[in-house]
Protein backbone atom coordinates (compact mmCIF):
# COMPACT_ATOMS: atom_id res chain seq x y z
CA UNK A 1 0.00 0.00 0.00
CA UNK A 2 1.35 3.43 -0.95
CA UNK A 3 2.22 5.95 1.72
CA UNK A 4 0.74 9.45 1.65
CA UNK A 5 4.10 10.75 0.44
CA UNK A 6 4.34 8.16 -2.35
CA UNK A 7 0.82 8.93 -3.60
CA UNK A 8 1.57 12.65 -3.45
CA UNK A 9 4.76 12.28 -5.50
CA UNK A 10 3.12 9.94 -8.03
CA UNK A 11 -0.26 11.59 -8.56
CA UNK A 12 0.42 15.12 -7.31
CA UNK A 13 -2.32 14.87 -4.66
CA UNK A 14 -3.08 12.75 -1.62
CA UNK A 15 -5.62 12.85 1.21
CA UNK A 16 -4.31 12.99 4.78
CA UNK A 17 -7.14 11.50 6.89
CA UNK A 18 -7.57 12.68 10.49
CA UNK A 19 -4.63 15.07 10.44
CA UNK A 20 -6.03 16.26 13.76
CA UNK A 21 -9.14 15.37 15.80
CA UNK A 22 -12.50 16.83 14.74
CA UNK A 23 -12.92 18.69 18.03
CA UNK A 24 -9.62 20.50 17.43
CA UNK A 25 -10.73 21.56 13.94
CA UNK A 26 -14.03 22.81 15.37
CA UNK A 27 -12.20 24.76 18.08
CA UNK A 28 -9.93 26.40 15.51
CA UNK A 29 -12.93 27.36 13.40
CA UNK A 30 -14.68 29.01 16.37
CA UNK A 31 -11.66 31.22 16.98
CA UNK A 32 -11.51 32.17 13.31
CA UNK A 33 -15.24 32.92 13.12
CA UNK A 34 -15.10 35.14 16.21
CA UNK A 35 -12.29 37.14 14.63
CA UNK A 36 -14.16 37.46 11.31
CA UNK A 37 -17.19 38.74 13.20
CA UNK A 38 -14.96 41.37 14.82
CA UNK A 39 -13.56 42.29 11.38
CA UNK A 40 -17.07 42.75 10.00
CA UNK A 41 -17.99 45.13 12.81
CA UNK A 42 -14.74 47.00 12.22
CA UNK A 43 -15.78 47.84 8.64
CA UNK A 44 -19.34 48.64 9.73
CA UNK A 45 -21.39 45.73 8.39
CA UNK A 46 -22.86 42.45 9.59
CA UNK A 47 -20.95 39.21 9.12
CA UNK A 48 -23.24 38.04 6.32
CA UNK A 49 -22.45 41.12 4.23
CA UNK A 50 -18.76 40.85 5.05
CA UNK A 51 -18.62 37.19 3.96
CA UNK A 52 -20.44 38.06 0.74
CA UNK A 53 -17.40 40.04 -0.37
CA UNK A 54 -14.43 38.68 1.57
CA UNK A 55 -13.55 34.99 1.29
CA UNK A 56 -9.76 34.84 1.75
CA UNK A 57 -7.42 36.11 4.47
CA UNK A 58 -3.66 35.92 4.02
CA UNK A 59 -1.14 35.98 6.86
CA UNK A 60 -0.34 38.45 8.40
CA UNK A 61 -3.99 39.08 9.23
CA UNK A 62 -6.03 39.32 12.43
CA UNK A 63 -8.01 36.35 11.07
CA UNK A 64 -4.91 34.14 10.71
CA UNK A 65 -3.29 35.30 13.92
CA UNK A 66 -4.96 32.67 16.11
CA UNK A 67 -3.57 29.78 14.02
CA UNK A 68 -0.04 31.10 13.57
CA UNK A 69 1.57 28.91 16.25
CA UNK A 70 -0.56 25.89 15.31
CA UNK A 71 0.59 26.08 11.68
CA UNK A 72 4.26 26.69 12.52
CA UNK A 73 4.47 23.94 15.13
CA UNK A 74 1.76 21.30 14.80
CA UNK A 75 1.40 21.31 11.02
CA UNK A 76 5.13 21.58 10.47
CA UNK A 77 5.83 18.57 12.70
CA UNK A 78 3.14 16.48 11.01
CA UNK A 79 4.43 17.34 7.55
CA UNK A 80 8.01 16.58 8.58
CA UNK A 81 6.78 13.07 9.42
CA UNK A 82 4.75 12.65 6.24
CA UNK A 83 7.44 13.96 3.89
CA UNK A 84 10.34 12.32 5.72
CA UNK A 85 12.36 15.54 5.90
CA UNK A 86 12.23 19.12 7.10
CA UNK A 87 9.68 21.41 5.51
CA UNK A 88 9.40 25.19 5.60
CA UNK A 89 6.17 27.16 5.86
CA UNK A 90 5.90 29.83 3.14
CA UNK A 91 2.37 31.20 3.41
CA UNK A 92 -0.87 30.77 5.37
CA UNK A 93 -4.37 31.45 4.02
CA UNK A 94 -7.87 30.96 5.34
CA UNK A 95 -10.54 30.57 2.64
CA UNK A 96 -14.30 30.20 2.78
CA UNK A 97 -17.40 29.28 0.86
CA UNK A 98 -20.71 30.21 2.44
CA UNK A 99 -24.34 30.85 1.54
CA UNK A 100 -23.25 34.43 0.83
CA UNK A 101 -20.36 33.57 -1.52
CA UNK A 102 -20.65 30.06 -2.92
CA UNK A 103 -19.10 30.24 -6.38
CA UNK A 104 -16.65 27.79 -7.90
CA UNK A 105 -12.98 28.67 -8.13
CA UNK A 106 -11.95 27.75 -11.71
CA UNK A 107 -9.19 25.33 -12.73
CA UNK A 108 -5.69 26.66 -12.14
CA UNK A 109 -2.14 25.80 -11.05
CA UNK A 110 -1.06 27.52 -7.84
CA UNK A 111 2.57 27.96 -8.84
CA UNK A 112 1.59 30.27 -11.72
CA UNK A 113 0.50 32.92 -9.20
CA UNK A 114 3.84 32.95 -7.35
CA UNK A 115 6.57 33.12 -10.03
CA UNK A 116 8.82 35.22 -7.79
CA UNK A 117 8.35 33.13 -4.64
CA UNK A 118 7.40 29.61 -5.80
CA UNK A 119 6.47 26.96 -3.26
CA UNK A 120 6.39 23.19 -3.66
CA UNK A 121 3.07 22.06 -2.26
CA UNK A 122 -0.04 23.04 -0.32
CA UNK A 123 -1.87 21.51 2.61
CA UNK A 124 -5.62 22.17 2.45
CA UNK A 125 -6.99 21.55 5.96
CA UNK A 126 -10.77 21.13 6.33
CA UNK A 127 -12.48 22.91 9.20
CA UNK A 128 -15.87 21.49 8.13
CA UNK A 129 -17.13 18.35 6.47
CA UNK A 130 -17.01 18.84 2.70
CA UNK A 131 -19.36 16.60 0.75
CA UNK A 132 -19.98 16.49 -2.99
CA UNK A 133 -22.38 19.44 -2.67
CA UNK A 134 -20.27 21.69 -0.42
CA UNK A 135 -17.74 23.07 -2.90
CA UNK A 136 -15.59 19.94 -3.01
CA UNK A 137 -11.97 20.12 -4.14
CA UNK A 138 -11.29 18.58 -7.57
CA UNK A 139 -7.94 17.58 -9.08
CA UNK A 140 -6.48 16.25 -12.33
CA UNK A 141 -4.02 13.56 -11.14
CA UNK A 142 -0.58 13.48 -12.78
CA UNK A 143 -1.05 16.95 -14.28
CA UNK A 144 1.80 18.24 -12.10
CA UNK A 145 4.13 16.69 -14.69
CA UNK A 146 2.64 18.82 -17.48
CA UNK A 147 3.93 22.19 -18.62
CA UNK A 148 3.21 25.12 -16.32
CA UNK A 149 0.67 27.47 -17.86
CA UNK A 150 0.18 31.19 -17.31
CA UNK A 151 -1.90 32.12 -14.28
CA UNK A 152 -5.64 31.92 -14.95
CA UNK A 153 -7.31 35.32 -14.57
CA UNK A 154 -10.82 34.25 -13.57
CA UNK A 155 -11.72 37.76 -12.35
CA UNK A 156 -12.37 38.77 -15.94
CA UNK A 157 -16.05 39.56 -16.57
CA UNK A 158 -17.76 36.67 -18.39
CA UNK A 159 -14.81 34.33 -17.74
CA UNK A 160 -15.25 30.78 -19.08
CA UNK A 161 -13.37 27.87 -17.47
CA UNK A 162 -12.20 26.04 -20.60
CA UNK A 163 -10.09 23.52 -18.67
CA UNK A 164 -13.10 22.31 -16.67
CA UNK A 165 -14.98 21.87 -19.94
CA UNK A 166 -12.20 19.85 -21.56
CA UNK A 167 -12.55 16.12 -22.22
CA UNK A 168 -9.41 15.40 -20.16
CA UNK A 169 -10.95 17.07 -17.12
CA UNK A 170 -14.34 15.41 -17.56
CA UNK A 171 -12.79 11.95 -17.94
CA UNK A 172 -9.89 12.01 -15.48
CA UNK A 173 -10.52 14.56 -12.71
CA UNK A 174 -11.27 13.33 -9.20
CA UNK A 175 -13.40 14.78 -6.40
CA UNK A 176 -12.10 14.59 -2.83
CA UNK A 177 -14.79 14.88 -0.14
CA UNK A 178 -13.26 15.20 3.33
CA UNK A 179 -14.30 15.50 6.95
CA UNK A 180 -13.38 18.16 9.48
CA UNK A 181 -9.80 17.44 10.58
CA UNK A 182 -8.79 15.82 7.29
CA UNK A 183 -6.37 17.47 4.89
CA UNK A 184 -5.45 17.34 1.20
CA UNK A 185 -1.79 17.48 0.21
CA UNK A 186 -1.16 18.65 -3.36
CA UNK A 187 1.65 19.78 -5.64
CA UNK A 188 1.72 23.47 -6.55
CA UNK A 189 1.81 22.49 -10.25
CA UNK A 190 -1.29 20.28 -10.30
CA UNK A 191 -4.45 21.50 -12.05
CA UNK A 192 -7.30 21.80 -9.56
CA UNK A 193 -10.47 23.73 -8.77
CA UNK A 194 -13.18 23.93 -6.14
CA UNK A 195 -16.79 23.43 -7.20
CA UNK A 196 -19.59 25.81 -6.33
CA UNK A 197 -21.39 25.05 -3.08
CA UNK A 198 -24.90 23.83 -3.79
CA UNK A 199 -25.66 23.16 -0.12
CA UNK A 200 -24.61 26.69 1.00
CA UNK A 201 -23.19 25.15 4.17
CA UNK A 202 -20.20 26.80 5.81
CA UNK A 203 -16.98 25.53 4.27
CA UNK A 204 -13.86 27.04 5.81
CA UNK A 205 -10.35 25.72 5.21
CA UNK A 206 -6.81 26.59 6.19
CA UNK A 207 -4.47 26.49 3.19
CA UNK A 208 -0.76 26.53 3.95
CA UNK A 209 2.09 26.60 1.39
CA UNK A 210 5.33 24.65 1.94
CA UNK A 211 8.73 23.65 0.56
CA UNK A 212 10.91 20.68 1.42
CA UNK A 213 14.54 21.40 2.29
CA UNK A 214 15.80 20.09 -1.08
CA UNK A 215 13.12 21.80 -3.21
CA UNK A 216 14.31 23.24 -6.52
CA UNK A 217 11.76 25.50 -8.25
CA UNK A 218 10.95 24.91 -11.92
CA UNK A 219 13.36 26.76 -14.22
CA UNK A 220 10.55 28.60 -16.02
CA UNK A 221 7.26 29.88 -14.66
CA UNK A 222 5.30 31.97 -17.21
CA UNK A 223 4.71 35.61 -16.47
CA UNK A 224 1.20 36.73 -15.55
CA UNK A 225 -0.71 38.14 -18.53
CA UNK A 226 -3.01 41.03 -17.53
CA UNK A 227 -6.48 41.07 -19.09
CA UNK A 228 -8.28 44.23 -20.20
CA UNK A 229 -9.94 44.17 -16.77
CA UNK A 230 -9.01 41.43 -14.35
CA UNK A 231 -7.14 40.18 -11.34
CA UNK A 232 -3.95 42.20 -11.74
CA UNK A 233 -5.23 45.55 -12.93
CA UNK A 234 -8.89 45.91 -11.89
CA UNK A 235 -8.03 47.95 -8.79
CA UNK A 236 -6.02 50.56 -10.70
CA UNK A 237 -8.50 50.66 -13.58
CA UNK A 238 -11.45 51.05 -11.21
CA UNK A 239 -9.77 53.93 -9.42
CA UNK A 240 -8.89 55.63 -12.71
CA UNK A 241 -12.38 55.21 -14.20
CA UNK A 242 -14.17 56.46 -11.07
CA UNK A 243 -11.86 59.49 -10.90
CA UNK A 244 -12.25 60.31 -14.58
CA UNK A 245 -16.00 59.81 -14.36
CA UNK A 246 -16.32 62.30 -11.51
CA UNK A 247 -14.33 64.84 -13.51
CA UNK A 248 -16.16 64.34 -16.81
CA UNK A 249 -19.72 63.66 -15.62
CA UNK A 250 -19.91 66.09 -12.71
CA UNK A 251 -16.90 68.42 -13.12
CA UNK A 252 -15.74 67.19 -9.71
CA UNK A 253 -11.97 67.03 -9.92
CA UNK A 254 -10.46 65.41 -6.84
CA UNK A 255 -7.22 63.56 -6.22
CA UNK A 256 -7.74 60.97 -3.53
CA UNK A 257 -7.80 57.22 -2.90
CA UNK A 258 -10.16 54.48 -4.09
CA UNK A 259 -12.35 54.64 -0.98
CA UNK A 260 -12.95 58.37 -1.51
CA UNK A 261 -13.94 57.86 -5.15
CA UNK A 262 -16.32 55.05 -4.14
CA UNK A 263 -18.01 57.25 -1.54
CA UNK A 264 -18.27 60.17 -3.98
CA UNK A 265 -19.98 58.00 -6.59
CA UNK A 266 -22.27 56.56 -3.92
CA UNK A 267 -23.46 60.09 -3.12
CA UNK A 268 -24.25 60.70 -6.81
CA UNK A 269 -26.16 57.43 -7.11
CA UNK A 270 -28.02 57.92 -3.82
CA UNK A 271 -29.13 61.41 -4.83
CA UNK A 272 -30.09 60.11 -8.27
CA UNK A 273 -28.04 62.81 -9.95
CA UNK A 274 -28.34 62.94 -13.72
CA UNK A 275 -25.85 60.51 -15.21
CA UNK A 276 -25.22 60.75 -18.98
CA UNK A 277 -25.14 56.98 -19.62
CA UNK A 278 -27.52 54.08 -18.83
CA UNK A 279 -27.04 52.78 -15.29
CA UNK A 280 -29.04 50.73 -12.81
CA UNK A 281 -28.79 52.98 -9.75
CA UNK A 282 -29.66 50.27 -7.22
CA UNK A 283 -27.27 47.60 -8.51
CA UNK A 284 -24.49 50.09 -9.18
CA UNK A 285 -24.70 51.47 -5.64
CA UNK A 286 -24.75 47.99 -4.12
CA UNK A 287 -21.70 47.00 -6.18
CA UNK A 288 -19.86 50.10 -4.93
CA UNK A 289 -20.84 49.30 -1.34
CA UNK A 290 -19.50 45.77 -1.80
CA UNK A 291 -16.23 47.08 -3.22
CA UNK A 292 -15.83 49.44 -0.27
CA UNK A 293 -16.17 46.51 2.14
CA UNK A 294 -13.59 44.53 0.18
CA UNK A 295 -11.25 47.52 -0.01
CA UNK A 296 -11.44 48.13 3.75
CA UNK A 297 -10.99 44.42 4.47
CA UNK A 298 -7.92 44.40 2.24
CA UNK A 299 -6.34 47.31 4.12
CA UNK A 300 -7.35 46.27 7.64
CA UNK A 301 -7.43 42.47 7.50
CA UNK A 302 -5.37 41.44 4.46
CA UNK A 303 -8.64 40.07 3.12
CA UNK A 304 -9.50 39.30 -0.47
CA UNK A 305 -12.12 37.94 -2.84
CA UNK A 306 -11.11 34.34 -3.56
CA UNK A 307 -14.03 33.73 -5.92
CA UNK A 308 -13.75 36.84 -8.11
CA UNK A 309 -17.22 38.22 -7.36
CA UNK A 310 -16.86 41.89 -6.46
CA UNK A 311 -14.94 43.55 -9.29
CA UNK A 312 -16.69 41.76 -12.19
CA UNK A 313 -20.06 42.72 -10.69
CA UNK A 314 -18.99 46.38 -10.46
CA UNK A 315 -17.75 46.25 -14.05
CA UNK A 316 -21.14 45.05 -15.26
CA UNK A 317 -23.24 47.47 -13.23
CA UNK A 318 -21.18 50.68 -13.49
CA UNK A 319 -17.69 50.58 -14.94
CA UNK A 320 -18.45 49.12 -18.36
CA UNK A 321 -21.16 51.67 -19.24
CA UNK A 322 -19.02 54.45 -17.75
CA UNK A 323 -16.01 53.31 -19.78
CA UNK A 324 -18.02 53.18 -23.01
CA UNK A 325 -19.37 56.69 -22.40
CA UNK A 326 -15.91 58.09 -21.63
CA UNK A 327 -14.54 56.52 -24.82
CA UNK A 328 -17.41 58.01 -26.80
CA UNK A 329 -16.69 61.49 -25.39
CA UNK A 330 -13.00 61.08 -26.19
CA UNK A 331 -13.79 59.99 -29.77
CA UNK A 332 -16.13 62.94 -30.30
CA UNK A 333 -13.56 65.40 -28.97
CA UNK A 334 -10.88 63.93 -31.24
CA UNK A 335 -13.24 64.17 -34.21
CA UNK A 336 -14.01 67.83 -33.49
CA UNK A 337 -10.28 68.57 -33.21
CA UNK A 338 -9.53 66.96 -36.58
CA UNK A 339 -12.50 68.68 -38.28
CA UNK A 340 -11.20 72.13 -37.40
CA UNK A 341 -9.91 74.12 -40.41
Amino acid sequence: METIQETFIKKGVSVVPRLCPRHQAESIYQKIFEQIDHCAREVGCDIERYLSNVSRWVDPSPVTQSIHTWANVFLKNRLNEIMGQEVELKKTNIISKTAYASRAVPCHQDISYSPDQPYEFSLWFALHDVTQNDGVMEFLPYSHHAEIASAVDFWQPNFIDKVARSSAWRKNSIHLPVQAGDAILFDSRIWHRSADSQSHHLRFAIVTRWCRADYKPPPHIPEKIPADFGMWNCGQLTEALLKQGLETCFQQAITADLATYIRAWNVKLTQREKIPFPVDFIHAKQSLDDLLILQQASVLHNGGDAQGIVYPKLWTHLLEPLSKWLNKIKTEQTSIYHDRP
